[in-house]
């Protein structure tokens, strides 16, 4: 890479340094974005890779060295890009040391942060991104609170950071338009795993369409996966390693390409695994159904779960989840033995929300006051059981935040929804607590519709704590793993 472009490199991430994000100013330039992405080689192991994002198409990458000094330079290279004229900007990786020690990127100023040997604090997040038209334009924090909650959980920095999905919608509008050879554009829904369409049996009707069809007048960019993401979260991306999985909005139909090109944890530098890239619209096999995969860190297994594709009512999809679980069985049985057992997941297992018009009747609890999401994983959850139970789960995709827990006790894993970090709140599910039948156990809980991110402490062995933390930084929900409440795990904070 030429000097004055590592000079200015340098300077811009000096002014990043000493300025907070606010929300993205149009036409802004961004600093580089540095992290590292977690993930799992076929062999089981960890593995960990660094990342960082240049605002150049086909830039050189530079080389990361050791802080302490000790040990060898490990250079850069660039990821393929899914579509340079959508995407200028590089992608830059490299494989990470997994041993607590850190690297810095020579020639940027810019320092990586280590994978701790041992999970303490865990910070979750969900749902981060901005809907222009229902939060003004996405100007401020007062609408868009995602960078003011990034911040204030970047200070002190967790161990670890977990996304439940969906981080870019602004730049995945749910009908696009498809250019026509003269005659007038087409509007056409965006393929959306069936709930973006009007009908409640979440099936497939019609010809695939996504942003990234041919003629469409919307495909999935840069610029908005840096302002909806790569801008507001610039501080907390180096603070901690992050375990990313994701959302319906990074389907292959939407912002898809941008998703394995920057977040997923699948490289060519991985020995047995590599970087996925969405196939064509128009390709016989459209979608991409990601293997789940285990990241085992100092007592701490975490099972993440590509659940993007499995729909909110219906069965669409549901002889891949139930590969899918069957897989998660084997991961489960083979996590280290003392460690805590999580799922990551952007759709929740169970989730409850008000019933829609016409809604089947097995989609509803039994008193049929509410919709119970998702049956598609409920089904696969139940025909594949798992060798060694789960100790919590965790979602996004509802936005909002939801606690459900289980009686009796023990026979199915307490489940956190975490998707209200950002994106407009949603009124439509419980939120006084709740106690109902879902088939042969009892669900308690309760919901709460107000931003904010979860922190999760864990204690000896299995245990944990968490608090949910909204924007004025005052704790809105806590929870205890060891609990007998009337609402499970978690309650609302005294006021």
């Amino acid at each position: 890479m030429e000097r004055s472009r590592l000079r200015w490199l340098g300077s811009a991430l000096v002014g990043a340094a000493c300025v907070v994000p606010q929300g993205p100013v149009s036409g802004e330039t961004s600093a580089p974005s540095a992290f590292v992405v977690l993930g799992q080689t076929p062999e089981g192991e960890p593995v960990a890779l660094a990342r960082l994002l240049i605002e150049q198409a086909d830039a050189d990458c530079p080389v990361l060295r050791p802080v302490d000094g000790q040990g060898e330079d490990r250079p850069m290279t660039a990821r393929r890009n899914p579509a340079p004229g959508n995407f200028r900007v590089t992608v830059c990786e490299a494989l990470y040391p997994m041993d607590g020690s850190r690297m810095d990127v020579r020639g940027m100023s810019l320092r990586l942060p280590a994978v701790p040997q041992k999970i303490s604090r865990v910070a979750v997040f969900g749902d981060t991104g901005c809907k222009p038209a229902d939060q003004d334009g996405c100007e401020t924090d007062q609408d868009w609170p995602f960078s003011e909650l990034a911040n204030a959980a970047a200070d002190p920095a967790p161990d670890l950071l977990l996304h439940m999905g969906d981080y870019n919608y602004r730049g995945t509008p749910g009908k696009i338009e498809i250019e026509q050879s003269q005659q007038q554009d087409k509007q056409v829904r965006v393929y959306d795993a069936g709930d973006n369409t009007p009908s409640v049996g979440c099936t497939l009707s019609g010809p695939y369409y996504g942003q990234n069809s041919a003629g469409s007048r919307t495909p999935d960019n840069w610029k908005a996966w840096r302002d909806d993401f790569f801008l507001p979260a610039a501080n907390l991306l180096r603070v901690a390693p992050w375990v990313f999985t994701r959302g319906n909005h990074e389907l292959c139909s939407r912002a898809g390409p941008g998703w394995f090109y920057f977040l997923d944890s699948g490289s060519d530098l991985v020995a047995g695994s590599e970087q996925l890239v969405c196939p064509p619209a128009e390709s016989a096999r459209p979608l991409i159904f990601r293997a789940p995969y285990r990241v085992d860190l100092g007592g701490l297994s975490i099972m993440v779960l590509d659940s993007a594709n499995a729909c909110d009512q219906g069965d669409l999809h549901q002889a891949h989840f139930d590969a899918q679980f069957a897989q998660i069985r084997s991961l489960v049985g083979d996590a280290p033995a003392r460690n805590a057992l999580w799922l990551q997941s952007h759709r929740p297992i169970w989730g409850l929300r008000k019933p829609d018009h016409g809604e089947s009747r097995q989609d509803l609890d039994a008193s049929g006051k509410y919709a119970v999401i998702d049956k598609t994983l409920q089904k696969a959850f139940a025909d594949f059981p798992l060798p060694k139970p789960l100790h919590l789960v965790l979602a996004g995709h509802m936005h909002r935040f939801q606690a459900i827990d289980f009686r009796p006790p023990g026979v199915l894993p307490t489940e956190l929804v975490v998707g209200n970090s950002g994106v407009d709140l949603e009124d439509n599910y419980p939120e006084l607590p709740f106690s109902l039948r879902i088939g042969s156990v009892t669900a308690i809980g309760f919901g709460l519709s107000e931003f904010g991110y979860l922190e999760i402490l864990l204690q000896d062995g299995i245990g944990w704590t968490g608090r949910m933390i909204d924007r004025k930084g005052e704790v809105r929900v806590n929870c205890d793993s060891r609990s007998a409440s009337g609402t499970g795990a978690c309650a609302p904070a005294e006021s």
